[in-house]
């Protein structure tokens, strides 16, 4: 049956039950997120991570001003240790260590390192004293290139006599002098940078990788000794109950400042807090390292853990060892500001002294001529 011209007019107007969706976009609306769309948007981060990585490789030679406080801070560190056992030396390490071959047999010291297993008075006392030219040679960044593999053979072999002594800083060190074989550390603040400049030599492209290598080693080993002291600490009963510190703080074999020892521990609390601190500062030192911020937290933490160490416990060789390598993860901006600085303060202290000495009142003895005055200089 045909419907009426009311019927279709009324029709018409009736708004629809189910209308159809409107398949025009609104201005200022976002698109629904899609998985491909944000494939296609980062297709390019593949190659663009290759393409960084290899760059960070081969266009610059990273972290120079940290591994140059570093070569300083270890080099320095290896002459007062030398230098500090000198009276000592030779029944720790020379002739009078024989006690201890038995052990050497044991541990399996190749050539050169067992050297002064069975060496005179006169051989091993100028090994010590090239030893510690080498390290004196290595602060001033003297042709480190064959400095540092002389370096490490002469203090592994000194080692290698009685280990039984040495303490994480020693083992640690000599890691560590096998990577800087392989990376520039005279570039900065050493004798090497100062002749290169006189001679206008470059830089190679092959040194630049390996020095990039040996520093990415650094950084690891760093990362993975406090990783695993953290690691390993966390199993003891002791470190859950939060009362490690204590033992190690007041025992006799570590205790420099009993004062500060029963200082430390006189709150059962700040006990508690330094034993967590130091669990929680290594395991999590790796993990901070990706963020300017943290990683600058990370530093601090741990400059203020190591120097707890050096000061309560007596261990600054293993602490300014330890130190010294966390070095390279300051930027250079920001050691050069603080040699700037460094200089300024110097600089000022100086201009202070020498003018305390020429205000310094002159002494005569006996009568002053007429002629003299204070005006006249001789």
């Amino acid at each position: 049956m045909a419907l009426t011209t009311t019927e279709q007019n009324t029709e018409q107007n009736r708004p629809a039950l189910h209308p159809e969706p409107d398949s025009t976009p609104t201005p200022g609306a976002q698109p629904a997120p899609s998985v491909s769309a944000w494939v296609r948007r980062h297709r390019n981060a593949p190659a663009n991570l290759f393409n960084w990585i290899l760059d960070w490789f081969i266009l610059n030679r990273h972290a120079d001003y940290g591994l140059a406080v570093m070569r300083i801070a270890s080099g320095t560190l290896l002459v007062g240790w030398l230098v500090f056992n000198l009276p000592i030396a030779s029944r720790i390490w020379g002739p009078g260590s024989a006690y201890w071959d038995e052990y050497r047999e044991i541990l399996g010291y190749q050539w050169p390192l067992d050297i002064l297993r069975d060496a005179g008075p006169g051989l091993f006392w100028a090994w010590y004293l090239v030893a510690i030219a080498l390290a004196l040679a290595f602060v001033l960044g003297w042709r480190t290139r064959a400095v540092t593999p002389l370096l490490f053979i002469f203090y592994t072999a000194i080692n290698a006599q009685n280990t039984p002594i040495s303490d994480g800083g020693n083992y640690f060190i000599r890691i560590m002098l096998i990577y800087l074989i392989f990376a520039d550390i005279s570039r900065r603040w050493s004798l090497d940078s100062r002749r290169r400049r006189k001679k206008g030599r470059e830089e190679t492209q092959t040194g630049t990788i390996l020095h990039i290598l040996a520093l990415v080693l650094v950084v690891g080993q760093l990362c993975l000794v406090y990783l695993e002291a953290g690691l390993y600490k966390v199993q003891g009963s002791l470190w859950q109950d939060g009362t490690a510190i204590y033992y190690p703080v007041q025992s006799e074999a570590y205790g420099v400042f009993p004062w500060l020892a029963d200082a430390l521990t006189f709150s059962s609390w700040g006990v508690v807090l330094v034993t967590y601190f130091t669990v929680i500062v290594q395991i999590a030192f790796p993990f901070l390292l990706f963020h300017r911020i943290t990683r600058r937290v990370a530093l601090v933490a741990i400059l203020a853990m190591h120097l707890g160490i050096a000061i309560v416990m007596g261990l600054p060789f293993f602490s300014g060892i330890m130190a010294s390598a966390d070095a390279v993860l300051v930027s250079g901006a920001t050691w050069v500001t603080i040699a700037a600085w460094g200089r300024a303060r110097f600089g000022d202290l100086r201009a202070r002294l020498g003018a305390k000495v020429s205000e310094k009142p002159r002494t005569t003895h006996g009568p002053r001529h007429p002629a003299d005055s204070d005006s006249v200089s001789v």
